[in-house]
C-alpha cells in the first residue's frame, strides 16, 4: 500500500494531523494474542488488516465484517497457520502472533492482484447443467485444469452432458476461443475432493474453474492463442474478484490426495502467465 503524504512545509495543525494519520495508515502490525471467533473490536480489525496485507484475506472480504472475528477471518487464520506449520485451530494465540509478527516484518507488500487493466474477453455461451449454488461463499481462488484431450469439441460436449457430472466455468480451446459453461455466481463441479494451502475446504464453492484443452501429457504444447486468452481471462477474473496471487493454482495444487492430478500439466508455463497478468 502506498500513501502519498503532503509536502513537508509549515502547515496548520489540521494538515499536520492528516499527515500523521496518513503515515500511520502505512504501518500494519500484529495485534496482541488472544483472539478467537466471535470477538469484535479494533484488535480484530488490526488482525484483519494484517491478513489482508499478507494475502490471506481480500479487502472485499475484510470489508464485509471489519472488526468482527467471523468465519472468513477464522478461515484466513487457519490458512496462515497451515502455511506456517502451526496447529490449524483458527485461534489467534501466542504462536500465531509470533508467526504473524515475523511475517509482517519481512513483507514489502508485493502485488496480490492485477493492476486493473483487464477487460472481460469475448466468450461463447455454452451452458452446462452441471452446477449448483455457492450458498454465499465468496470467490477467492482460480483453479486451472487440462481437459485430458486435445479435442475441444468433444471436451465441451462432455462437460455439457448431465451424465458426466463435471463442468467448469470456462474452457479455453486450442485456437484461443473461450467458452463459458457456468456463470461465475454458480458452483461448477471441477475440483472434486480438495484443499487449499493444506487446509481441507470446498474449493468448488470458492473458486472459478478454467479448463484448458490439452491432453496433460507434458508433451503437447499449449498454444500461443491459449496463453493469450488465458492471460486476459485470468487477469480479468483476479481483478474482478480480488483474488490473491497465491490463490491462482492448478488442480494439482488442491487435489486430495496429493498426486491425484497433474493439471494444468508439467509443461504449462506458469511464469509466462503470471508475468502476463502482472503478479510474481
Amino acid at each position: 500500500m502506498s500513501v502519498r503524504l503532503p509536502s513537508s512545509t509549515t502547515t496548520p495543525r489540521l494538515t499536520a494531523t492528516k499527515t500523521t494519520k496518513a503515515a500511520a495508515a502505512t504501518t500494519v502490525t500484529a495485534p496482541p494474542a488472544g483472539l478467537s471467533k466471535g470477538d469484535t473490536g479494533p484488535k480484530v480489525k488490526q488482525l484483519q488488516d494484517a491478513l489482508v496485507k499478507l494475502g490471506y484475506l481480500t479487502k472485499a472480504q475484510a470489508a464485509t465484517g471489519p472488526g468482527t472475528f467471523g468465519a472468513q477471518t477464522e478461515a484466513a487464520v487457519k490458512k496462515f497457520q497451515a502455511d506456517k506449520k502451526l496447529p490449524t485451530t483458527g485461534y489467534y494465540g501466542d504462536q500465531t502472533y509470533a508467526a504473524l509478527k515475523k511475517a509482517l516484518s519481512g513483507t514489502t507488500t508485493p502485488p496480490t492482484q492485477p493492476p486493473g487493466k483487464f477487460d472481460k474477453p469475448a466468450v461463447v455461451s455454452a451452458p452446462s447443467p452441471n452446477y449448483d449454488e455457492r450458498e454465499g461463499t465468496d470467490i477467492d481462488t482460480i483453479v486451472l485444469h487440462h481437459t485430458a484431450s486435445n479435442d475441444g469439441k468433444a471436451d465441451l460436449s462432455w462437460m455439457r452432458n448431465p451424465k458426466s457430472e463435471v463442468s467448469a466455468h470456462y474452457m479455453v480451446d486450442r485456437d484461443g476461443k473461450i467458452y463459458q459453461l457456468v456463470g461465475d455466481d454458480k458452483r461448477a463441479w471441477h475440483a472434486g475432493k480438495s484443499e487449499l494451502h493444506g487446509v481441507p475446504t470446498d474449493v468448488n464453492a470458492r473458486s472459478i474453474g478454467i479448463e484448458i484443452v490439452n491432453d496433460g501429457s507434458g508433451k503437447t504444447a499449449f498454444t500461443e492463442a491459449q496463453y493469450k486468452a488465458l492471460t486476459q481471462l485470468t487477469g480479468y477474473l483476479m481483478q474482478k474478484y480480488d483474488v490473491p496471487a497465491k490463490n491462482l493454482v492448478g488442480h494439482a495444487d488442491v487435489a486430495v490426495p496429493k498426486g491425484r492430478k497433474n493439471d494444468p500439466a508439467p509443461n504449462f508455463d506458469w511464469n509466462r502467465l503470471r508475468k502476463g497478468i502482472g503478479i510474481s
